[in-house]
């Protein structure tokens, strides 16, 4: 049974993180999955809408599968790789010109958050809660990644979701404008439903359209992307990573110089 699963109903595409055994944790075959979904959406089923969800009442997702990588994070290049494949799956789904809303559940980090913030809207149950923690890990958050949490919460929530890597509830999540709404965990389902029938009651044309000129607006800045992503990638090769790496897998806060 795959862990990523794909339907639609009419005009409504639903994509489903399941595997609510690991708190629908991603693995990198999950990752290279919701490309291809992407590009199946894009290019053969077309729908107005696209829900995101997770399995279960417990997570959205909480990130990585952890056993996978423990074995990731000791091998440079494969770790570079199956970042650029997080990336690509992030991209397309928010490349994406239908209209996509993040039905969030529960706890919601990592590649979770990823997900979360390359969708248009994001609905979450009042017990979700939220973290992005590369600073625990002492790596730096992608271009794209930081671009949309940048749009999204402005630029001090999102120094201060970056910098600290704290956890935080639905409401606070709200305030900030990470999330559009939170409801009642019972009402989550309904609600995403009375959202995606809002969307399709507007021209498919309008949002499409209007989608692609924010995404145009609020791209990333080029001109020194080269350098940023050197950052980025430079990271896995500093000893606070080496650090980081070591007290994730022995399951203790990390000491950093």
């Amino acid at each position: 049974m795959s862990t990523i699963s794909l339907q639609q109903e009419d005009k409504v595409a639903f994509l489903t993180i399941d595997r609510v055994t690991k708190h629908n944790a991603l693995n990198q075959a999950m990752w290279e999955q919701i490309a291809e979904f992407c590009d199946e959406l894009e290019n053969h089923l077309k729908p107005r809408v696209l829900i995101v969800s997770g399995s279960g009442e417990k997570a959205f997702s909480t990130g990585a599968d952890i056993q996978e990588l423990q074995q990731i994070i000791l091998d440079e290049n494969r770790l570079l790789e199956n970042n650029r494949l997080v990336q690509l799956a992030q991209q397309k789904l928010e490349n994406l010109t239908c209209a996509t809303i993040a039905s969030i559940n529960g706890l919601c980090f990592g590649g979770g958050m990823g997900i979360a913030l390359a969708c248009d809207f994001r609905l979450a149950a009042a017990h979700a809660q939220f973290a992005i923690t590369p600073s625990k890990l002492g790596l730096v958050y992608s271009i794209e990644d930081t671009r949309r949490l940048l749009n999204t919460v402005g630029l001090a929530k999102a120094k201060e979701l970056l910098y600290l890597g704290n956890r935080i509830d639905a409401q606070q999540a709200l305030q900030w404008g990470l999330v559009n709404e939170v409801v009642e965990p019972g009402s989550l389902k309904s609600k995403t439903t009375e959202m995606a029938e809002s969307i399709l009651a507007v021209s498919g044309y309008s949002v499409s359209g209007i989608k692609r000129t924010l995404h145009h607006i609020t791209k990333t800045d080029e001109s020194a992307e080269k350098k940023i992503r050197a950052l980025f990638n430079e990271a896995f090769g500093q000893v606070d990573f080496a650090e980081g790496a070591k007290a994730f897998l022995e399951k203790r806060a990390a000491d950093f110089k």
